[in-house]
């Protein structure tokens, strides 16, 4: 959607909005342009362009003191008034910056004239932060970080747009004195740069760089509020941007995606792992982890053994070579695993399951072992030299060029000749959203880093329109209309982030995303992790009410091997792999781990996936103890959950007096409870007990006459509109009787 179709949108929303704007000079101070709406006040001197932004609704000045750069070297030569709305500053080699009152007067944006394709650096003392104004900064980085200028942690970082966590929505969110502002753009050229200094007081900045043909920044000053008000308005903002497509409407295009809504992530990622040496000319290795009808057993394993109703499946190393070998050529599917015949035969029956099953392909690399092996698809430096990617099973990786990309993808022997033989209903190409924007110079197929963007949708919408349901790595804003489902968004191999960590930034990692969007995509975090080291893991998925991805799948048909015991585990951050006295156990302690965390996270993203996070809160001074509301009134569910070492002991209204171990939640809706505690509803639970309660008869749990009861660990006893019961698996009880 373009901008001024955001404008009319806005317009249409606020039909109250006086959009009177006016240009004037400020009484009593000749030489200030004055721009004004109901919502802000813009002076702009005439003489250096120096600037301030008055949010008239909260009553807070932008910068607080003084007055902000304009960005323009040197002094202005010429003003020019344009309109009612805008004022243009011409500087020395005609460079100038047009101040403009947007959005029916709800934002300022600012919009450089370059010279040539020099970098402008603007704001970094606009948007400055104290720690005096208990100020703090969003950024949206996969979940997202809340960055306060209270810490002594001195940093200074970049997060360019869509990179490598970087801002992976095209906006910074700022809060002081309890107003906000909301920094937005367009252009994947721009540059966010955040700084702390604690030397003379705590101070934190926020510094854009525009770089190359990157020409336009927007401030849209909100009033009173905090983070929820933050991701309320952003959205509001994305809707007309296009950005927010929903579920329901995805769900309406391929009803296949409703698989999805609850479905954990099962996803053996090499079925075969060969591994060549550097210049993909020789083998290392070979080894088959899983043929294809193994991974279809393991499918049915899940559901038939363990009890996962829906799962999101997805098959890794199926291709010609292996797991990243030999791209682009996938076909034939290889025959150390089985074939094309069996590997038709495995997606037939995990699909029948009612598991939506997905192949894994790579078209950003291309390997010298290739068949197809074509220099000229390679991204260029500026000499000419071909650009090199990461070095992986099939040795270097050479970085095809995203048009050269969409190329590949449609040949015959690609994309709609993998649909036809196997017939998955969905399909996930890695790196796509993953990798940064991406610059080529070959004179045949040149690209910036917005072309590289655009081509990547439309290889997204290709994929899309093939199988039907799509995703990709990680995740961007701007893929959210074109596609279904990210993976590597909520966490990274057990982590927050891959190589960010917050605690360097004095940042805590809060689900921002979810915020803004978590009506909008299924996502699930990426690579392998040890359960045992999961708890703050799945402590940040229950909070995100997203599923958990399943990535360590032990070889073969692991729940035939021997295996430790760990059904009374005791170290918090074990928690969820204990089974003492509870559903799993005696089962590998994989399966234990998945139907403890699956009984939970499934049924509460089922739940919440048509809902935005509306309420985030920190319940403690120390900000362990958080809470977070999907939906409003009487349908919403509220999630609490103790990232602490100590046990937080709270009120539930389900449950009253309620104590949480490290890691530990409660889980409350009008149709689904759970919790992991150590004391809930005038019971004791010694280390802690996880128990899930659902309705099966579609009421609400007080009024409904069977409820379905899971009991994954700790004590057996379950209190319950005044009766007690005692729930060694799982049973279905009757309050009423």
């Amino acid at each position: 959607m373009t901008y001024r179709s955001l404008v009319r949108t806005i317009q249409g929303r606020f039909p109250f909005l006086v959009c009177a704007l006016l240009l004037t000079t400020a009484a009593g101070r000749a030489g200030t342009f004055r721009l004004e709406s109901d919502c802000l006040v813009v002076e702009i001197d005439d003489e250096t362009a120096q600037w301030t932004l008055l949010d008239k609704r909260s009553g807070v000045r932008w910068p607080s003191e003084g007055t902000a750069d304009s960005g323009l070297q040197g002094k202005p030569v010429r003003v020019e008034k344009l309109s009612g709305q805008s004022v243009r500053f011409v500087g020395e080699n005609n460079a100038a910056v047009v101040f403009s009152l947007g959005g029916g007067g709800q934002m300022l944006e600012l919009s450089y004239e370059k010279s040539g394709s020099e970098t402008i650096r603007a704001l970094g003392d606009a948007l400055a932060i104290t720690s005096a104004e208990g100020g703090y900064i969003i950024v949206p980085c996969r979940e997202g970080l809340l960055v306060p200028a209270e810490s002594d942690k001195a940093f200074k970082r970049g997060f360019g747009t869509s990179e490598y966590e970087g801002c992976h929505m095209n906006m910074l969110g700022f809060v002081k004195q309890g107003s906000v502002l909301i920094a937005t753009w367009d252009d994947a050229y721009v540059f966010a740069e955040l700084e702390r200094t604690v030397a003379d007081g705590h101070r934190l900045t926020a510094t854009f760089e525009l770089r190359g043909p990157a020409k336009t920044l927007r401030l849209m000053p909100l009033g009173k509020g905090d983070w929820d008000t933050i991701a309320r308005e952003y959205r509001r903002y994305a809707e007309g941007q296009g950005f927010a497509v929903t579920l329901q409407e995805k769900i309406r295009r391929d009803p296949h995606l409703e698989l999805m809504l609850g479905a954990s992530n099962a996803k053996l990622w090499t079925c075969l792992a060969r591994r060549m040496n550097e210049e993909s000319t020789a083998e290392e290795s070979v080894n088959v982890r899983w043929t294809f009808d193994e991974a279809a057993r393991i499918a049915e394993h899940l559901r038939q053994d363990v009890g996962i109703e829906r799962c999101f499946f997805m098959i890794g190393g199926w291709t010609e070579g292996g797991y990243d070998v030999r791209h682009p050529d996938n076909l034939p599917a290889n025959p150390e695993c089985g074939g094309n015949e069996a590997l038709a035969d495995a997606v037939q029956r995990i699909q029948k399951l009612g598991y939506m099953a997905c192949l894994h392909d790579n078209v950003q690399d291309m390997y010298r072992d290739a068949k197809s092996w074509d220099p000229s698809f390679i991204e260029k430096r500026p000499d000419g030299s071909l650009i090199t990617g990461g070095r992986w099973l099939g040795g270097r990786a050479y970085m095809v060029c995203a048009p050269k990309q969409l190329e590949l993808a449609q040949r015959v022997q690609n994309l709609g000749a993998i649909r036809d033989l196997f017939k998955p209903w969905s399909y996930f190409i890695d790196t796509t959203y993953a990798v940064g924007p991406r610059e080529c110079h070959d004179p045949n197929h040149p690209i910036g880093r917005n072309d590289d963007i655009a081509w990547k949708i439309l290889l997204s919408d290709y994929a899309r329109n093939t199988f039907g349901v799509f995703g990709s790595e990680c995740g961007r804003e701007w893929a959210l209309p074109h596609s279904d489902f990210f993976e590597g968004l909520v966490g990274v191999g057990g982590r927050y982030y891959h190589q960010l960590k917050p605690e360097d930034l004095g940042a805590k990692t809060i689900p921002f995303f979810e915020m803004a969007y978590h009506d909008c995509q299924v996502c699930y975090g990426k690579y392998g992790y040890r359960a045992e080291d999961a708890g703050q893991y799945v402590a940040h998925h229950v909070l995100c009410a997203r599923p958990l991805h399943y990535h360590s799948f032990p070889d073969h048909l692991y729940w035939q091997s021997p295996r430790g015991d760990r059904s009374a585990a005791t170290e918090p951050n074990a928690c969820y792999t204990r089974s003492d006295n509870g559903w799993a156990e005696g089962l590998h302690p994989l399966d234990v781990f998945l139907k403890n965390t699956h009984e939970v996270l499934g049924p509460l993203h089922h739940v919440t996936a048509h809902d935005r996070l509306s309420q985030f809160e920190f319940l403690t001074a120390d900000g362990n103890v958080r809470r977070a509301t999907y939906g409003d009134g009487p349908e919403a569910t509220t999630v609490t959950v103790n990232f602490g070492p100590n046990p937080a002991d709270m009120h539930s209204p389900t449950g009253g007096r309620t104590v949480l171990p490290p890691w530990g939640f409660i889980v409350e809706g009008p149709r689904f409870i759970a919790f992991h505690a150590r004391h809930w509803n005038g019971q004791d639970y010694g280390d802690g007990a996880l128990f899930t309660l659902r309705a099966t008869d579609d009421k609400p749990l007080k009024e409904s006459a069977s409820l379905r009861i899971f009991h994954a660990f700790g004590p057996a006893t379950l209190a319950w509109r005044g009766k007690t019961y005692e729930i060694k698996r799982e049973d279905v009880i009757k309050p009423n009787i």
